[in-house]
């Protein structure tokens, strides 16, 4: 029996927020895409507009939105212009969303869509969710990712995951669930392999993270999985440097090392073999091998044999310079090596010298990482020699510049303050604690004053002193807690202005120096 602890990522909230969908708007979504009621781009669009509404989550109720087709082109990218407006005219046909200036509906049941009267391949993978009468928590780093231009196996096995991997219980997002690879194929109707290859990659820019589960369990669960909370863009580069190939300068050993011939076949096997008169017998391995010498393996003046020596002086020989005629992983992992891809690009002609164009090349190798799941050197290499520049998207140029800073200055971004520490969040109250808390509440309401004890034990006799005392403490300390964390909440607002302070100070104390 395994003893292998399987735990579940909390939080208020995953970095950059969240949107709350239903089990039956993603699978009414997707079931259209599915039957070629939409397109994917069509897809991509839905979620780009479930993006314009979180943007304005926290508007005030007077102010009246404006949505525009510049936006929405920003978050999907491509080509833009009448290709986004017969989208959204699809979409609009079929009743999944309603596109005016000031306001975005969105369909919430099959009885929203219009022209539709056969339902049952909705209904059949709807049935086939468990617990599917509840809403989910999707990351809007999720949602911009999916509405980017992601291949149509890796959305669909983000929304498998999110679907079996990711709740929101007691006003926290819960991360943590048993998921099938066979189950996303049989729900979302794609290939086992496509499906298996699109989790690979969400794994390997960390997006998703698979805990090491027996495979008796895998056999009838599957695999456990972690939906991440804290991925962002910026993470992208350190996971793409785990996921790619080695370099050149590790490359494989020279062909004296590598021996193609065959073993020696048993000896019963060659008795029948001596009396052949028209084929001539391959050499055996050995005569191969006799044929070709290895290298002396006398041990060099520093104690290291000959091979030794020859595989260190191997991984530490230097790394080819980049050039765009071969683009290779290492390219896209390290800044300079990608502005050196930008000089020679400037040189051809493919792109201009401006500091903006710099920003749009390393998007366009940050799209190319996160789009590109099979081959990103690849599309990045076809990206730049047709300068295919509004496929980058907001959340590409979002990474790339925070990437430029790093390697610019050395940090994040300038003058970016320290993460604060948070409180440990306090236990969940008992059921006593609990009780107390709420007729503390209503006794305030209503203006009474004092020990409440008494009515209690009045009213409920198996309320003893000592009960009463310790839910009344247990009470006293979450709320310390919860002060403690408001506090902390509070300083985390005012980092803006301890930074500007910081530069104050060191602005004074130049001056000092310099008078």
């Amino acid at each position: 029996m395994s003893t292998t602890k399987y735990v579940k990522l909390k939080a208020k909230k995953p970095i950059g927020g969240f949107v709350f969908l239903t089990v039956q708007q993603l699978c009414l979504v997707w079931w259209a895409y599915r039957i070629r009621l939409i397109q994917l781009r069509d897809f991509r669009v839905w979620f780009a507009a479930q993006e314009m509404v979180a943007r304005r989550c926290q508007r005030a109720p007077d102010h009246v939105p404006d949505y525009t087709p510049q936006e929405l082109h920003r978050l999907v990218g491509g080509v833009g212009g009448e290709h986004l407006r017969a989208s959204l005219r699809r979409l609009d046909a079929l009743g999944l969303l309603t596109w005016s200036n000031t306001t975005l509906t969105f369909a919430t049941s099959p009885t929203d869509l219009r022209g539709l009267e056969d339902l049952a391949g909705f209904f059949t993978m709807y049935q086939a969710i468990p617990n599917h009468h509840r809403r989910i928590p999707v990351p809007r780093q999720a949602v911009r990712l999916i509405a980017g231009g992601l291949k149509a196996s890796v959305i669909a096995t983000m929304l498998g995951h999110l679907l079996r991997c990711l709740y929101y219980r007691e006003q926290r997002c819960v991360s943590g669930g048993w998921c099938k690879a066979s189950w996303i194929a049989e729900v979302f109707d794609f290939d086992l392999r496509s499906i298996k290859a699109a989790r690979k990659h969400l794994v390997d820019i960390g997006w998703l993270r698979t805990l090491h589960t027996p495979q008796i369990l895998c056999n009838r669960w599957g695999t456990y999985t972690l939906i991440s909370l804290s991925w962002t863009r910026a993470a992208l580069e350190h996971a793409a440097a785990d996921r790619a190939a080695p370099p050149s300068s590790q490359s494989p050993p020279p062909s004296e090392f590598c021996t193609t011939g065959l073993p020696p076949l048993p000896k019963e096997d060659q008795e029948p073999l001596q009396e052949l008169q028209h084929q001539q017998p391959a050499p055996p391995a050995d005569a191969a091998l006799a044929a070709t010498p290895l290298q002396s393996a006398a041990p060099t003046p520093d104690g290291q044999t000959g091979v030794e020596q020859q595989a260190k002086d191997q991984t530490t020989s230097p790394t080819l310079p980049p050039t765009l005629q071969h683009i290779v992983p290492e390219d896209l992992r390290d800044t300079a090596r990608l502005l050196t891809l930008f000089e020679q690009a400037q040189i051809q002609g493919l792109i201009g010298t401006s500091d903006s164009a710099r920003l749009t090349f390393l998007a366009t190798a940050e799209h190319a990482c996160i789009i590109g799941s099979s081959n990103p050197c690849g599309l990045f290499a076809a990206l730049i020699r047709r300068q295919l520049w509004h496929y980058v998207t907001d959340s590409d140029e979002d990474a790339a510049s925070a990437r430029l800073k790093q390697h610019l200055y050395g940090r994040d971004a300038p003058r970016r303050p320290a993460p604060v520490p948070t409180a440990p969040e306090p236990a969940a109250l008992s059921k006593d604690a609990f009780m107390v808390r709420e007729l503390h509440r209503e006794l305030a309401r209503a203006g009474f004053q004092g020990d409440a004890f008494g009515m209690v034990h009045r009213a409920y006799p198996e309320w003893t002193r000592a009960r009463w005392d310790h839910a009344v403490a247990e009470l006293a300390t979450a709320q310390q807690g919860w002060q403690r964390a408001n506090a902390l909440n509070c300083l985390d607002d005012l980092t803006g202005v301890r930074d500007g302070l910081g530069c104050l100070a060191a602005a004074i104390a130049d001056g000092d120096e310099t008078g």
